[in-house]
């Protein structure tokens, strides 16, 4: 899968318009950050921003901008075979404009690849191969993730929480910080944790912990009572049932199981 030609962030006048019946030769992906009118078929069609249509190589492209400028982030690529039944496993919709909320990562990468696409690097097309599989999947995850009302920002907001969890288990982490940090209630947070990662804000607090102890008394030889500390239990028992109530064994077993060495 390579580039043909990219653009990151053009605009245009409020008379553009883009009609190839034959299609352009080549797939096309656009992100639509201002509102666009597209012909499909004989059935014209407004999408709104935070939209984005991927087009086959042969299909008809018919779109222009609707009562303003133009503005958008778009590539040409070419997919070979393999490419093909990777972008089909990824169940992505073509050639009709789907609404997909807030675009700011995706746009991000289509920067990088253009900045990659015009680059003289040694690596040049592995990595333009490996950015375009990336922006793909993360395609599809907020396609497939809209039903978890991403486009409200609900879900990155969380995504942002459970992030510090899992990199900073040893902090004291309560309900009411949460709810604080997202500026909203104690219960809406527990219930929209739950509903976008089947846990709740405080087993998943504990589970980061468990994970993060389970990774030091494999690799180092660190003492399981500073163990406890680095997880963020000032109680070494407490930390201990925890830990044995998650794995069935003792931090001390753990180890001897594990085989616990010098980092």
């Amino acid at each position: 899968m390579h580039i043909v030609n990219i653009g990151y962030n053009h605009s245009h006048d409020a008379d553009f318009h883009i009609d190839r019946p034959f299609g352009s030769g080549d797939c096309l992906l656009l992100l639509l950050k201002t509102p666009a009118l597209f012909t499909i078929g004989a059935v014209d069609e407004i999408a709104e921003p935070g939209s984005f249509i991927l087009y086959d190589e042969s299909f008809p492209q018919s779109y222009r901008s609707y009562n303003s400028v133009f503005t958008n982030d778009w590539f040409h690529f070419k997919p070979d075979k393999d490419d093909q039944a990777f972008l089909n496993g990824l169940e992505i919709p073509r050639n009709r404009p789907v609404p997909i909320g807030d675009l700011h990562e995706l746009s991000l990468m289509v920067n990088q690849l253009s900045y990659e696409t015009y680059a003289s690097n040694r690596f040049k097309s592995e990595t333009i191969g490996l950015l375009l599989k990336l922006f793909f999947i993360k395609l599809s995850n907020k396609i497939h993730d809209c039903s978890l009302d991403i486009a409200n920002g609900n879900y990155n907001k969380m995504s942002i929480i459970r992030s510090k969890i899992y990199n900073q288990p040893f902090k004291p982490w309560t309900i009411a910080e949460m709810s604080h940090e997202l500026t909203m209630s104690r219960s809406n947070l527990q219930h929209l944790y739950k509903r976008f990662f089947g846990v709740s804000p405080i087993d998943d607090v504990i589970a980061s912990r468990m994970e993060h102890a389970k990774y030091l008394l494999s690799t180092t030889n660190i003492a399981v009572k500073k163990i406890a500390e680095m997880c963020g239990y000032n109680n070494e028992i407490h930390f201990m049932r925890q830990f044995k109530k998650a794995t069935a064994v003792t931090p001390s077993e753990y180890r001897a199981n594990k085989g616990g060495q010098n980092p």
